[in-house]
């Protein structure tokens, strides 16, 4: 397993210059911005890294190198665990890169007490990042990479719609303003159990997406 590890942080080092040009447009975004826009820093380098993860696989089927990554001794049970494995401590390092220089740039701009405040919510991109790569991996697997990430970026398409319909709308209809209100207290009062529950969720998610993965390896032919 750690030889395909291994051969992932390859393809990583052969993009060096994608995340050089992704760091330099998140810092400029965030110092130019306000305080509320500094939250663009964490939340692009993140998604931006997670989008990396899934172009991991388009390598992996380039001249038909799954059949012969399927050949090797590691097996299809090791792939899948170590696609998960590099794409969680990759999406980790992302995000604790941008909250290094979020904290940094509240510490030129602002100060430590708004940065502070401001805390318990960072590890929230990371979960949504996690939980958005649990639910595309299993349809990369199964359609192959092109056709997985379509169904995965329509997906979240369909998400980002909703989220905004319901925002526009969300005045008008009583159980919409009534939730929201529910939700944006419960962040403000106790944003911690915000926090554990959507880790309960992220956690949740990853292994059943995992158990789907190998699943899917275990009977896909090549």
């Amino acid at each position: 397993m750690s030889g395909l590890m291994i051969k992932d942080c390859m393809l990583l080092k052969r993009q060096g210059r994608y995340f050089i040009i992704v760091l330099v447009v998140a810092c400029m975004m965030a110092f130019t911005g306000s305080e509320n826009f500094s939250s663009f820093m964490t939340s692009y380098l993140t998604f931006m890294i997670t989008i990396f993860s899934f172009s991991s696989f388009s390598y992996d089927e380039y001249d038909n190198g799954m059949a012969y990554l399927m050949a090797l001794p590691s097996g299809r049970r090791n792939y899948v665990k170590a696609k998960y494995l590099f794409s969680i401590l990759l999406i980790t390092a992302a995000w604790f890169l941008g909250c290094l220089l979020r904290m940094g740039l509240f510490l030129m701009r602002f100060s430590a007490a708004d940065y502070l405040e401001l805390l318990p919510t960072e590890p929230i991109y990371l979960l949504v990042c996690l939980i958005y790569v649990g639910g595309t991996f299993p349809a990369i697997l199964k359609y192959g990479a092109e056709k997985g990430r379509n169904v995965a970026f329509t997906v979240l398409a369909f998400l980002a719609i909703g989220v905004f319909m319901i925002a526009r709308f969300n005045p008008r209809i009583p159980v919409l303003r009534s939730v929201s209100a529910e939700i944006g207290q419960c962040l403000e009062t106790s944003p911690l159990t915000v926090l554990f529950s959507l880790t309960a969720v992220c956690v949740l998610v990853l292994t059943v997406s995992y158990l789907c993965a190998v699943r899917i390896m275990e009977k896909k032919e090549f």
